[in-house]
């Protein structure tokens, strides 16, 4: 991040591998996981993204227009657009984007700013990353698992919605709900992505200096009995997550307002724990966490 007086600049870049064999829905992904960050910082206007593109050789060339054609459409819809890139030859396809926001200072949230009492707000349910393993699993080793069909194509298309629902969204709820009682009530936020919700949760505790306790996990219905089979530490915090929902600080009293905001704006939102009390710099599961199977 960069301070020029009230201005604040912010940059982000980020590049993985598919994840989807679809190449149009893995653009989105790339674009919605790329842009998350400018918004997990509290910022909503997006200057452009330079896309970084590697292909292999054999890589038919419409798999990468695709893949392009994707990461414009989502980034059209937040109201932005590629303006350039940059493209390699790889032994493998990878997609990301170099992203930059543009945004008042006094907008910005960090990790840092969470405070005693306040509620924790996630606003997508967790699981991807057991939805994208299972959609990897062979046909013929499939009922291994005890599953249907149709269960399991329910389990990656909700994994897909999720990974390509904009955090705009949940940002703009939070800017609604904060002009309406006319004060900062945001007083942390990050984006769950690969360290999982315990893992970030730990980075707002270390940098606000607080203990915060998670008492709920939202995750992907089946994706809670699918976990422990794929090795996947979903139940205990750290199941890894592509373009996850954001974790607000919250102050306590709008909790359930900001839930029914983020309903509005088309958002999931969960009340997920709690910031227990100052100079800990620790997160934790609850004894008697409460898994809610999300469809």
């Amino acid at each position: 991040m960069v301070l020029r007086g009230d201005i604040a600049i912010v940059k982000t870049v980020d590049v993985f591998t598919p994840i989807v064999d679809d190449p149009y829905i893995q653009g989105k992904i790339a674009a919605c996981n790329s842009t998350s960050d400018i918004y997990a910082m509290g910022v909503l206007d997006i200057t452009g993204a330079l896309v970084i593109l590697g292909i292999p050789e054999s890589l038919p060339l419409e798999v990468s227009r695709e893949m392009l054609r994707g990461f414009q459409d989502f980034c059209r819809g937040e109201g932005t657009t590629i303006i350039g890139g940059h493209t390699i030859l790889n032994p493998y396809p990878l997609i990301g984007g170099a992203v930059v926001g543009v945004g008042k200072k006094e907008d910005i949230l960090t990790k840092g700013g969470a405070r005693e009492e306040d509620k924790i707000i996630l606003t997508k349910p967790l699981g991807t990353q057991t939805a994208m393993a299972l959609s990897r699993v062979e046909p013929e080793y499939v009922s291994l698992l005890d599953i249907e069909d149709k269960e399991k194509e329910k389990i990656v298309n909700k994994a897909i919605e999720l990974m390509t629902l904009s955090n705009r969204k949940g940002l703009l709820a939070l800017r609604e709900l904060e002009r309406e009682v006319g004060k900062r009530i945001g007083h942390a936020m990050t984006d769950i992505t690969g360290f999982g919700i315990l893992g970030h949760g730990n980075e707002v505790a270390k940098k606000s200096n607080v203990e915060i306790e998670i008492h709920t996990l939202p995750v992907i219905k089946g994706t809670e009995r699918l976990a422990p089979l794929f090795g996947h530490p979903l139940l205990e915090g750290y199941g890894a997550e592509t373009a996850g929902g954001l974790f607000i600080s919250i102050e306590r009293e709008y909790a359930e307002d900001l839930v029914e905001k983020l309903q509005k704006y088309g958002c999931y939102g969960f009340e997920v724990g709690k910031v227990k009390r100052k100079g800990v710099g620790k997160a934790y599961l609850s004894k008697d966490v409460k898994i809610v199977s999300v469809e």
